[in-house]
């Protein structure tokens, strides 16, 4: 089993409680799988209920953990992973004992040790090809059509997807195009394994992404319920407050006021008791009808009648102001914008952004570097991605974007189908960012370059998530290599530029190297969509420049000539290529002579030939 494999399996055979293989695994209604021990410890530790830890909700009362079904596939695949060796044969002689060895000449039987030993120890069967019997060769079936010829079905047939034998492939199928059942199976294998442990990946990554959505939830609510509390109360605490203050006012100003006038009462009651004196006076001088009492009486009446003017002048009459709260009228329009507060999601927008998007005249590609872009500028820029569908080179070097940013583009690379470059070096995003990109590229076939040196990102975990991105051959690796800042030449940029709609492109003797020629697989021929001969004969390309080169002819489907020769490329290059023609089938022309290609590249070559006619 490949280490590969072997991750796979132990990602299902392990319990997320105890982290530990399973035991008793039992399925609870959301299909989430527990050791029985490990749902047992959770009931007595949540007041007899089982609540899913996975946090979705569903709910299962303590008396009826005993009637969780058991998850067979799970149980199964267990015994299997600590059993390897429970499907070992008997020995085809003596039928009782393990099979320990092969027979690989012409008994073609398993045997132990000791009948081994009886038989093989004399003549002809000496000299027979021994082998572990786990290195037992698969077992090929008879052709049906040839059977009497002892023919095995050992070909495979591509164009009509059917096993063939020898005799088959050298008439009814003689022009199809041929692999060995044995290589078939091997990568039938390998692609099953890269395909499972990718959709192991993705579904890993949504539930991880949905965990941290529930805790972003949690944790929103908690924020949202504090700011509540804390504007409310303290609004509440203001309202509190202004109301003692202001009834305090309201009562003070009520008792100065009325001091104010009951003083002015007393004096007016001093004059007023003043006034009946001098009245009583005036009465009894009257009432002695003597004038002589009257004239006497002149002078002081005139004198306090002119005094009491005097004071009267000076004890004017009061006025007030009339005094009320007409602030407290606004408080009606604060009723209603707290009536008007409710939870809603937060918007945002940037003018500047949809303008300098807006007007940007080449719609194939979009310049948004060094513009001070944040997180939620990417959820315009996503929508830009979803809508234009000329849209190849995305610029957003430089500017201020991390995970989040990274989860919006992301999302938007999933419905992408044009797309082709994406630069995002010197951000802010880190492996969460990452991951997101790597969760897209699985389906996202489109991208073929990422840019991301100078972000947050270490190189073992970029390394981690490479090994989860085998289902993209093309994108994996510039993923384990994320922080290597790559090759440039402006020079051979402009070339390729100049001919990014050609039909032939003449790149010899331009002195190009080997991380020249990941800028022509990768901007060239994973864009031209038209070019059908392409020159690099009489440069400097070795071995590394053929495995760029290789990994573009997989993808192009356009070129049919393409020349190599005069270069470096050794027996290693030569192998990069020829598997390249074995998936290739637009390619009919490939010069390498004058290479540095020995017999066991020449080799790999013509083995690929076999199968790319």
């Amino acid at each position: 089993m490949t280490s590969n494999l072997t991750a796979l399996v132990e990602n299902v055979i392990t319990c997320p409680i105890c982290l530990k293989h399973f035991d008793q695994p039992r399925m609870l209604p959301c299909s989430h799988t527990f050791c029985f021990q490990c749902i047992q410890q959770m009931v007595t530790d949540n007041h007899g209920v089982l609540e899913c830890p996975k946090r979705d909700g569903v709910k299962v009362e303590g008396n009826n953990i005993g009637d969780l079904p058991l998850n067979e596939n799970v149980r199964d695949l267990l015994q299997l992973f600590e059993n390897p060796n429970s499907n070992i044969p008997l020995c085809d002689r003596c039928g009782t004992n393990e099979a320990e060895h092969w027979c690989d000449s012409d008994c073609k039987h398993c045997f132990c040790t000791k009948c081994w030993d009886s038989i093989h120890e004399v003549g002809q069967y000496q000299h027979h090809k021994k082998l572990s019997v786990k290195d037992k060769p698969l077992e090929v079936p008879r052709c049906g059509e040839h059977n009497d010829e002892d023919q095995t079905l050992k070909y495979w047939c591509e164009l009509c997807s059917k096993e063939m034998c020898g005799n088959c492939q050298q008439f009814k199928h003689k022009d199809h195009k041929f692999v060995l059942v044995t290589e078939y199976v091997k990568s039938l294998g390998e692609k099953t394994e890269n395909g499972l442990q990718g959709v192991q990946s993705c579904v890993n990554y949504r539930s991880d992404r949905v965990d941290k959505m529930l805790t972003e939830i949690e944790e929103e609510s908690r924020v949202n319920q504090s700011e509540v509390t804390t504007a409310i109360g303290s609004l509440r605490q203001l309202i509190d407050e202004r109301e003692r203050v202001l009834l305090e006012s309201v009562r003070n100003t009520e008792k100065d006021e009325k001091k104010k006038v009951e003083d002015y009462k007393r004096k007016l009651q001093g004059e007023q008791q003043n006034l009946i004196e001098q009245i009583l006076k005036f009465v009894v001088v009257c009432h002695d009808k003597n004038p002589k009492k009257l004239l006497d009486a002149k002078k002081p009446f005139e004198d306090y009648i002119k005094a009491t003017d005097t004071k009267l002048l000076e004890l004017k009459p009061l006025t007030r102001a009339k005094k009320g709260l007409p602030g407290l009228k606004a408080l009606k329009d604060m009723e209603t914008q707290i009536r008007n507060i409710t939870l809603e999601a937060l918007k945002y927008d940037n003018e500047k952004l949809r303008q300098l998007i807006a007007n940007t005249v080449d719609k194939s590609t979009l310049n948004l570097s060094s513009s001070e872009l944040k997180d939620r500028d990417m959820e315009i820029v996503a929508k830009e991605l979803e809508i234009n569908r000329s849209l190849t080179k995305l610029r957003l070097f430089t500017n201020q974007i991390s995970d989040i940013g990274a989860q919006h583009l992301a999302d938007a690379l999933r419905m992408n189908t044009t797309l082709t470059d994406l630069e995002l070096y010197g951000n802010q995003v880190g492996t969460d960012g990452l991951e997101h990109f790597a969760d897209a590229l699985r389906t996202n076939k489109t991208l073929n370059i990422l840019t991301m040196y100078g972000n947050k990102v270490k190189d073992q975990e970029a390394g981690f998530i490479a090994d989860k991105l085998k289902t993209n051959e093309k994108m994996e690796p510039q993923i384990r290599k994320i922080n290597e800042i790559p090759h440039t030449n402006p020079q051979l940029t402009q070339l390729i530029k100049n001919n990014i709609n050609a039909a032939t492109v003449q790149f010899q003797s331009q002195n190009l190297n080997d991380q020249d020629m990941k800028l022509v697989a990768n901007e060239l021929l994973q864009v031209n969509k038209v070019v059908t001969t392409l020159y690099l004969h009489a440069n400097q390309i070795g071995d590394v420049g053929a495995q760029f080169l290789a990994g573009a002819l997989k993808v192009n489907t356009t070129l049919t000539r393409l020349d190599l020769y005069t270069n470096q490329i050794g027996d290693s290059g030569a192998q990069y290529l020829g598997e390249a023609l074995k998936t290739n089938k637009s390619l009919t022309l490939l010069q390498l002579q004058t290479n540095q290609i020995g017999d066991s590249g020449a080799q790999y070559l013509a083995d690929a030939l076999k199968a790319n006619k």
